[in-house]
């Protein structure tokens, strides 16, 4: 394959002059938004959707692809275009966001810039229990092989239970098909763009609803408890009479079947890993044919099924073998295939291949303005928690100066229904280059890594779950990696419920701790969720405890009700609008520890909700974050 390396003109002209690197790259640079994104090849493969930097905001250009002549279909100066796709060859329908939010809607556009229409813009109200909610019409599906019309989901009737519509891009009419049987949180339409199958959850129980046609009423056709496992429909595949779903239901490691809707049995396993959930199956857009298996291993990967884009892929990663080169669009006759390639220390750049001609050319870099040479490489981890139980992290060391005896920063991820990954992490990367190493694990709780993982976190917070935290520390100073003096430990969500957990139960690891958005008081948490988790407490209760039942467990867990144990300083940083996280297990524990006399940083943000999301925001939160950190840790 011959490799293009030029980059091509049209978008160097979109994008202009990237700036040059500097010897400390400015804080700014790790947060700014990436200056194209979602670039998709229209179905016939004539032209090219890109979104692009304009005035601060993403807009949508579509390009010529014989031409390279570019021309800008949006022109936003307030919100950013979020999402594309293309409804046929030449029209394009896209979503917007605002500060980070998808507040903007759904609207429709034609390729040549004209016909443009609001399909649905969302509007927002604040819950009953305080944040940020929206009534929205989310894109769902293709309507078939229509060029006028797709499915969309809308919460108007009931806030927690979309509807399903067909709209008129074109008209903006749209019509119910499917209305909700009660407690359906996701849609599945087959290949003809009929809604036939849905996905519920209510207490503890999780089902499947579906009906033969658009005309039947739904029926409820499979019912399971939530801690027999996972069993979520992905997709209608090329018979539309079998879906495409992911289960761990009677095995550890989630893994993707086929499902017969008529005899409800599992009339194939198609694909699993022993050590990795299967995400989910790749699939022929038009057809619905399977064509390979996306999973997350260490690194992003896909197991191709389909012997000529194995063979593609082959080629592509010869050419690239530096970067993991995904597949992210390409034409209906598979001439033109849109790749997006990515390293741990580059966002990523976009090639468009030639199948035809077997040519490939790089089109643009995401964030041309940082140097990969600059950021640190992602290390995959594994260590031995007390109990035997192996766990899998990453570790990120600053990229210049020597891999021992530096000051550590513990990063345990939020949900914690979650997991680290492998990918370029801007936070990461910014105090990698500010001469911190960082230590990420997936401890148990975390998703990813099959059943045995996930569960062995059932109330285990602040217990089992904390001692796996503890111990991957305890392997980086035996590893001669961390200096013992200079340890941190910073999160967000459950992130900041661990930091706060490592602060108060293992005090003399820590030198300081950053609570971003996170839980200090376990009841308070479960007293104060948001409404539409309350279908799903008692998962959440299987991890957390029961606020009765488990009221000394939960006490004897809770950082708040063990604030005289914090001899560490604290940096808080909380939103006011945070419709998950209480703002007061930031000020009961702000409070508690000033006057025990434990200095407190506090930050807090009148417009944000769970994590910043203005640039500003996100800048200055950054900027204080290094400021304690060197405070503390003298790097």
């Amino acid at each position: 394959m011959k490799l293009l390396v030029r980059l091509s003109l049209v978008f160097a002209f979109i994008a202009g002059l990237a700036q040059a690197a500097s010897a400390v790259v400015p804080l700014a640079d790790f947060f700014r938004d990436v200056d194209f994104d979602e670039i998709t090849v229209s179905p016939d493969g004539s032209k090219v959707a890109a979104l692009s930097t304009w005035k601060g905001q993403l807009n949508l250009y579509v390009i010529d692809v014989k031409t390279k002549q570019p021309r800008m279909l949006t022109g936003l100066t307030t919100m950013s275009v979020a999402g594309v796709h293309w409804i046929g060859n030449d029209r394009l329908i896209f979503t917007s966001r605002k500060d980070g939010y998808a507040t903007g809607g759904l609207f429709a556009i034609d390729a040549d810039g004209k016909n443009s229409r609001a399909l649905g813009e969302s509007v927002e109200q604040q819950g009953q229990k305080g944040g940020r909610i929206f009534r929205s019409t989310e894109y769902l599906d293709r309507f078939g092989t229509s060029t006028d019309e797709i499915l969309v989901t809308n919460n108007q009737r009931r806030m927690e239970e979309p509807d399903v519509y067909r709209l008129n891009i074109r008209t903006g009419i749209k019509h119910r098909v499917a209305t909700n049987p009660g407690d359906v949180q996701l849609w599945v339409a087959d290949r003809a763009g009929i809604v036939r199958l849905g996905y519920g959850e209510r207490d503890r129980a999780r089902f499947l609803v579906y009906r033969d046609d658009d005309r039947g009423e739904f029926r409820e056709i499979k019912r399971w408890d939530f801690s027999d496992g996972e069993f979520t429909p992905l997709a209608f595949d090329e018979t539309n009479g079998r879906v495409y779903v992911r289960s761990n239901l009677g095995r550890d490691t989630a893994q993707i079947v086929l499902f017969d809707l008529k005899t409800q049995a599992v009339v194939k396993e198609l694909f699993h890993n022993d050590t990795y959930d299967v995400e989910q199956p790749v699939l022929d857009p038009e057809t619905g044919g399977l064509l390979g298996f996306f999973l997350e291993t260490e690194v992003p990967t896909i197991v191709w099924t389909d012997d000529n884009l194995k063979k593609l892929q082959a080629l592509v990663d010869e050419s690239l073998p530096d970067t993991r080169n995904f597949f992210s669009s390409r034409s209906r006759d598979r001439r033109w295939i849109v790749i997006r390639a990515a390293t741990d220390r580059d966002p990523g750049a976009y090639y468009l291949l030639n199948t035809r001609d077997l040519t490939m050319e790089k089109l643009v870099s995401r964030a041309g303005w940082l140097n990969p040479a600059q950021m640190s490489p992602v290390q995959p981890i594994q260590y031995q928690a007390r109990d035997g139980l192996t766990i899998h992290g990453y570790l990120t060391l600053p990229a210049a100066g020597p891999a021992k005896n530096l000051p550590l920063i513990v990063h345990p991820h939020g949900g914690p229904w979650a997991r680290d990954t492998g990918g370029f992490d801007p936070g990461v990367q910014f105090l990698a280059s500010r001469g911190y190493a960082v230590l990420q694990m997936n401890f148990r709780g975390s998703t990813g890594y099959g059943r045995k993982l996930l569960e062995a976190g059932y109330g285990q917070w602040g217990l089992a779950m904390q001692d796996d935290i503890t111990d991957g520390v305890r392997w980086a100073i035996a590893q001669g990696i961390a200096d013992p003096h200079r340890i941190a430990i910073y999160g967000a969500s459950y992130g900041g419920y661990a930091t706060m957990a490592g602060l108060a139960f293992t005090p003399e690891l820590y030198r300081c701790g950053v609570n971003y958005v996170g839980v200090t008081d376990i009841a308070l948490l479960l007293r104060t969720m948001p409404d539409a988790w309350e279908r799903a407490r008692s998962q959440l209760e299987a991890m957390t405890g029961n606020a009765k039942r488990d009221r000394e467990r939960l006490e004897a867990t809770s950082p708040l009700r063990n604030v005289d144990k914090i001899t560490a300083p604290v940096f808080f940083a909380y939103g006011r609008l945070d419709e998950r996280v209480d703002i007061k297990h930031g000020t009961k524990m702000a409070t508690a520890l000033r006057k025990r006399g434990i200095p407190v940083v506090w930050m807090e943000r009148d417009d944000e909700g769970h994590g910043y999301r203005r640039r500003e925001n996100k800048e200055a939160f950054y900027a204080e974050l290094e400021k304690f950190f060197a405070q503390y840790l003298a790097p």
